[in-house]
């Protein structure tokens, strides 16, 4: 079933025309650090906002017990919740939300699951600005959050704020993107529809994504913005695969961009994946290679001109390591992917 998704809003005007379609009077804004910084008194100016309080006790990669700091019920005294900055504040926003409608009886979750969120993206490429999962972390590990709520009612993308994060974090958020894409092509939920939006992407990132990247080219910021909006859509339905299931142990302890632990795993489970997909013929075509084993080497390439690492061997893992995160894999997205994997096969995706 596809979840409704939310209105996008792209280009140097997204914030007034959000605010002209979502007039909001008392918000709460989940940002922080250098994101608050820059863009709250922005953001406030755009809606005009007198009345409105700031949630900033959340760090990358938000913990349950920030979360769990956060009183449930004092969500009912704001009309939107307004995240502003990149996957984290999105996640942070999500699980206020989710844990204020858990926390109600049956009868009050329907006014609580209508609060909209707002999402505000400060970085291009992760498609959380409008899919309806979150991710949390525990001494457990990782936590997925997943309900139809969760989507946000709309999400914001000014191609001027993505020149305001670094060119690491562009590098990864746009290889998160070109990756999710990917997966939502292969995954054993896809869809015609995301598909669709799928192979948009891939195609906006292979014009886009070096310039964006290593420039400040506005028109190719664009570009990313709209494939961060087309992956996120893709992967709301689809969801993602073994690349997404395998990289977060990475994220959590050994402190690697997500976008590029999932680059890492993509670049030998490409060929084991799309060989074994009916069409996996246009994925191809449209990477416009010649062959599945082409991809590696090419992927290698595009990472290093990003500045990326290209291998695990730069995280110099031991065998304790490799056997942690193979037993961290996340069952859920590991299900969706279109050919079984072995716990050796995990193993040698890690390369």
């Amino acid at each position: 079933m596809c979840p409704k998704l939310g209105q996008a809003f792209v280009g140097a005007d997204a914030l007034t025309q959000c605010a002209e379609v979502w007039p909001l009077r008392h918000p709460l804004i989940v940002t922080r650090g250098s994101v608050k910084e820059r863009y709250l008194a922005q953001v406030v100016a755009a809606w005009g906002l007198t009345h409105y309080e700031v949630f900033s006790d959340f760090t990358p990669c938000p913990q349950l017990n920030q979360i769990e700091c956060f009183k449930p019920s004092d969500l009912a005294a704001y009309d939107a919740i307004i995240a502003i900055g990149g996957g984290s504040a999105f996640d942070c926003a999500k699980a206020l939300k989710y844990q204020w409608v858990q926390s109600l009886e049956t009868k009050l979750k329907e006014q609580a699951q209508a609060l909209p969120i707002l999402c505000i993206a400060t970085t291009f490429g992760s498609g959380a600005e409008i899919t309806p999962f979150a991710v949390i972390y525990s001494k457990e590990g990782k936590l997925s959050l997943s309900a139809p709520y969760l989507a946000p009612a709309a999400c914001i993308l000014v191609p001027q704020m993505g020149l305001s994060v670094s060119k690491e974090q562009r590098a990864a958020a746009a290889m998160d993107c070109f990756c999710q894409a990917i997966e939502a092509f292969w995954s054993l939920h896809t869809t015609p529809a995301s598909k669709a939006d799928a192979l948009e992407c891939i195609k906006l990132c292979l014009a886009a994504v070096k310039s964006a990247v290593l420039s400040d080219d506005i028109t190719a910021q664009t570009k990313l913005a709209q494939a961060s909006v087309l992956s996120g859509r893709a992967i709301a339905v689809a969801h993602t695969t073994a690349a997404h299931a395998l990289s977060y142990y990475f994220t959590q302890y050994h402190n690697l961009a997500h976008g590029q632990a999932v680059a890492l795993i993509m670049r030998s489970l490409f060929a084991r994946n799309v060989v074994a997909i009916p069409d996996g013929s246009i994925l191809i075509q449209a990477l416009g290679l010649p062959s599945a084993a082409h991809f590696k080497p090419w992927f290698e390439t595009w990472l290093q001109e990003l500045g990326l690492i290209t291998s695990f061997a730069a995280l110099n893992l031991d065998e304790v390591s490799i056997t942690k995160a193979v037993a961290s894999v996340n069952m859920q997205r590991l299900a969706n992917n279109p050919i079984s994997l072995s716990q050796e096969d995990l193993r040698a995706l890690i390369n």
